[in-house]
């Protein structure tokens, strides 16, 4: 066979192994090859004091350009080019491929090749101290010492969205649902790289928010995972404007409540933070250093209480069933003072829409049962905290507070007035609604508006008006339910913040240094 002929078959043979990586840039005599490096672990990236792990480097560019004398006597002339290699590399690997053992009437180019992809070891490092030496012609793009933070950065990104095109390309397992889909359809965290489906993180996400987590609470689900989700990911899964918002504000008003050096303009037309004096700070590091020691010494103090209370458990045990039938006549005696009480209150009522009555009632019944829980109030936030056992140490998730458990407080029984004392049957909503439709007033039910008036003439009826109030916006009146002790009410209809005690509109929390208390 001919040079040209050979030839010819060498640049076919190329072009179905290297498909869209091969291009002719001139007639048949001049073409260039991409190749990449097959990263089988993955791979160092050092920079300085940089490191990096990857698994995807950009393509080796090299030209080869045949003469007439291939491959019947030398090899064709190559051009090697590489932007994060360096001028030196470059030229050593023009010198190793110079030095290749060529076998006269035999094409070499794929050889040369796989001789190039071999350069790559497990490390790649890209060296600022590059000692000036003799530079060969034919190496190219040799990056230069000033440039290797930039040729540093594209690297990973680089390698970042090869791996996003190779995840969105491939079918992946839904690590919450187990459902098997396109990775396009996934969401990936950028801190964890754990990956879900988007209905399963979206239903995650805002589960976690209406349980008060956000901010830094709001954590990866997968197990043991402690990495906190972007706020940019969280845009992305739950993509309701809305709800992002409300997100973004309690994580600022959260942040802004941890923050000790952060105080409010006592001013009533600003509403502005501060950063507080040194001075202050001091004098707030010695109250929380005589605190800690408070804590200490009751910790010691319910550490004897607890043995002394072990050794007198089967003393209290029978004196508990003594108790028990003089628990019951006094029960009985508050009752009938309950009742004489309820004639004595000022008369109040509440409309209720139909439409809303069962959401209504099962946010009363919630409150209902947090209060006949066993909880205590955080000392610093003020969130409920529910004891089930283990000591009288306690640790506030929600401010990272520690304090001590009131040990003298328990389970505090249902009062009369209340939804849970009427009987154990009514502990549901329907159950709770037909013994609500004995007390109501059939006169005042309009089919039109399909609206019912409740007031505070019985039991059940007192219940649930002490705790709703209506919203002070006029173009709103939605009515609210009081969960737990914090007189700040925020309407769920239209945001409005106004008091509970006074029912008045507000703006911040100085109505509460003035006027009315916060925690009631």
């Amino acid at each position: 066979m001919t040079n040209l002929e050979k030839q010819a078959d060498e640049i076919l043979a190329l072009q179905s192994i290297f498909d869209t990586k091969f291009r002719l840039l001139h007639d048949n005599n001049q073409y260039e090859i991409l190749i990449d490096f097959d990263l089988i672990q993955p791979f160092l990236l050092r920079c300085n004091d940089k490191t990096s792990i990857i698994h995807h480097l950009p393509p080796f560019s090299l030209i080869i350009n045949y003469h007439d004398e291939y491959p019947s006597d030398r090899p064709p002339s190559f051009i090697p080019s590489c932007f994060y290699f360096s001028k030196i590399s470059l030229r050593n690997l023009c010198q190793k491929l110079d030095n290749y053992s060529f076998v006269k009437g035999e094409v070499c180019v794929y050889d040369w090749i796989e001789l190039i992809k071999q350069e790559t070891t497990n490390e790649l490092t890209l060296d600022a101290k590059v000692e000036e030496q003799i530079n060969d012609p034919r190496a190219l793009n040799g990056y230069l010492p000033e440039n290797i933070d930039q040729i540093y950065q594209y690297l990973i990104n680089y390698n970042t969205e090869h791996e996003e095109k190779q995840f969105e390309n491939h079918f992946q397992t839904c690590l919450i649902c187990s459902d098997i889909i396109r990775g396009s359809d996934c969401i990936r965290l950028h801190r964890c790289r754990h990956f879900y489906c988007r209905s399963c993180l979206n239903t995650y996400v805002q589960m976690a928010l209406n349980n008060g987590r956000f901010g830094e609470k709001l954590l990866c689900p997968q197990n043991q995972c402690q990495k906190a989700l972007l706020p940019n990911e969280i845009k992305q899964i739950i993509q309701d404007d809305q709800l992002y918002q409300r997100y973004e504000r309690l994580t600022l008003q959260h942040a802004l409540e941890l923050m000790n050096d952060i105080i409010w303009c006592p001013r009533e037309i600003f509403h502005f933070q501060t950063i507080c004096p040194k001075d202050y700070l001091i004098k707030q590091l010695r109250l929380q250093q005589e605190k800690q020691f408070e804590r200490i010494r009751k910790q010691q103090e319910g550490e004897r209480e607890r043995i002394q209370k072990e050794k007198n458990r089967k003393r209290l045990t029978k004196e508990q069933e003594r108790a028990q039938t003089e628990r019951d006549r006094i029960e009985k005696q508050q009752k009938n003072a309950a009742e004489r009480e309820l004639l004595k209150q000022r008369y109040r009522e509440v409309t209720i829409d139909l439409t809303e009555e069962d959401n209504l009632l099962e946010n009363i019944l919630n409150a209902e049962r947090m209060e006949a829980l066993n909880t205590q109030s955080c000392p610093n936030c003020h969130v409920k905290i529910e004891k089930n056992g283990g000591c009288s140490h306690m640790h506030c998730s929600r401010c990272d507070y520690n304090f001590t458990w009131s040990t003298s407080e328990g389970p505090q029984d249902p009062k009369i007035t209340s939804l849970l004392y009427l009987s154990s049957t009514a502990q549901s909503i329907e159950s709770i609604r037909e013994e609500l439709n004995k007390k109501l007033d059939t006169a005042k039910i309009s089919e039109e508006d399909e609206k019912v008036v409740i007031n505070n003439r019985s039991f059940i009826g007192s219940a649930i008006v002490k705790r709703v109030k209506p919203c002070p916006n006029s173009s709103c009146q939605k009515l609210n339910v009081k969960m737990g002790d914090d007189n700040l009410i925020i309407c769920n209809d239209c945001l409005e913040q106004y008091c509970f005690s006074c029912a008045k509109p507000i703006n911040g929390l100085q109505h509460f240094q003035k006027k009315c208390d916060r925690y009631t």
